[in-house]
């Protein structure tokens, strides 16, 4: 149980670190949006590098944030209908280790588009894309960690367990919908 109680740590470790970084990210880019507009509809002129900035922090929002939203069970999926299943279990691992693969999938290319991306630089900002190209490995890294931590949680508790948070995941979608 020791390593479970390790893999359980590393997952709110990076859990912690993508909602912090969404958060920044997110405020930078606020922040951004909102000195653009001043310039553009106040001063009467814009700041080109503007929109440029907020595409690529929404790019790393979007793949950090996806990684917290994957350790909380907030994608997309049919748990109502999957948990009436007699091997949701096996569904539930099968689905994190296709996960995982995609992950290694997009940390593998992702790291040769992050080093193209290095050759480059954006026309507005002038940075090197590498740096928002960095975005998917990175977010795909994160993505894993919690792929392998669903994968492991699945293998070490019985069905019983699995099968209540499924249903309670369920029924909570259900309410969230009704409402």
């Amino acid at each position: 149980m020791n390593f479970l109680l390790t893999v359980q740590r590393m997952s709110a470790l990076a859990n912690k670190i993508a909602i912090n970084a969404t958060v920044v990210l997110f405020t930078i880019m606020t922040l951004i949006v909102w000195v653009q507009i001043f310039f553009r509809f106040i001063l009467g002129g814009g700041i080109a590098w503007s929109e440029e900035i907020a595409k690529y922090l929404m790019a790393w929002m979007a793949l950090l944030g996806s990684s917290v939203l994957l350790r909380e069970g907030g994608h997309i999926a049919i748990n109502y209908f999957i948990s009436k299943f007699s091997f949701l279990r096996y569904i539930l691992m099968f689905h994190a280790i296709l996960s995982a693969v995609l992950f290694v999938l997009l940390i593998y290319y992702g790291i040769d588009y992050a080093a193209f991306g290095f050759k480059s630089i954006s026309p507005a900002s002038g940075i090197r894309k590498f740096w928002p190209y960095l975005s998917i490995p990175v977010g795909a890294g994160f993505l894993l960690i919690q792929a392998f931590t669903r994968f492991i949680h699945l293998l070490f508790n019985d069905d019983k367990t699995i099968r209540a948070e499924e249903e309670a995941r369920a029924r909570h979608e259900l309410l969230t919908v009704a409402e």
